[in-house]
């Protein structure tokens, strides 16, 4: 019973560590419970995530085909790997991985998948989709930095260049609730990304944001 309280509380500690936008710890804790439970598909996808956020467009797929691989190519798990092959910058392979997604009657972000389609038909509109990836991981950098403003602004960037970019708006998201004291803001940041992409984390994140507005209010 301890045990299963301990990996509680890891977990929500590596939760919380993604939220602030600290990619290195969340992921140093989630290895802590890969090596504790082994490859659950949850421990999986949340690797998956934050070698996502920090970049690492490769490393996210060969998690997310693991997953795939080891629990079976649900609608979630292709969107998954749709999803880390379009930000990898590989049109034609992320028009393939999207298509499949789009394939499944239970396609888990048809909206997105949709969009992302049509960003992946226009080389163009890929090509600005991608540029916006290097504001991104600007933004991180200067996150990691502790330069709060010019973090917001790289997010922004990223987000204006491409508009299914939920990362980009959690980011953003997160740094107006947690540094910028704008939970309204937050909210619509987080509001947006959930639009997009219906995560576990963006539903907390925002959940968070609006018990904060809400405080304020009162």
């Amino acid at each position: 019973m301890f045990g299963a309280l301990l990996a509680r509380l890891n977990e929500r500690r590596a939760l919380n560590a993604y939220a602030l936008g600290d990619y290195p710890k969340a992921e140093r804790l989630f290895l802590a419970m890969l090596a504790r439970e082994g490859e659950t598909a949850r421990v999986l996808r949340n690797l998956a995530l934050t070698r996502m956020a920090q970049g690492d467009l490769e490393g996210a797929l060969a998690r997310f085909a693991r997953e795939a691989e080891l629990y079976g190519p649900t609608p979630d798990r292709l969107q998954a790997l749709a999803d880390a092959a379009y930000l990898a910058g590989d049109r034609e392979r992320a028009a393939r991985r999207l298509a499949a997604a789009l394939a499944h009657p239970q396609c888990s972000a048809r909206e997105l998948c949709r969009r992302r389609a049509a960003v992946c038909a226009e080389p163009a509109a890929y090509a600005r989709a991608m540029q916006g990836k290097q504001d991104f991981a600007a933004g991180n950098v200067r996150l990691a930095q502790k330069d709060v403003d010019g973090a917001l602004a790289a997010f922004r960037a990223a987000a204006a260049a491409d508009p299914t970019d939920f990362a980009a708006l959690n980011n953003i998201g997160g740094i107006l609730l947690n540094q910028k004291d704008d939970p309204a803001g937050a909210a619509q940041a987080f509001s947006q990304a959930l639009a997009l992409q219906e995560l576990p984390m963006l539903k907390a994140n925002l959940a968070m944001a609006r018990a904060k507005l809400d405080a304020r209010r009162a």
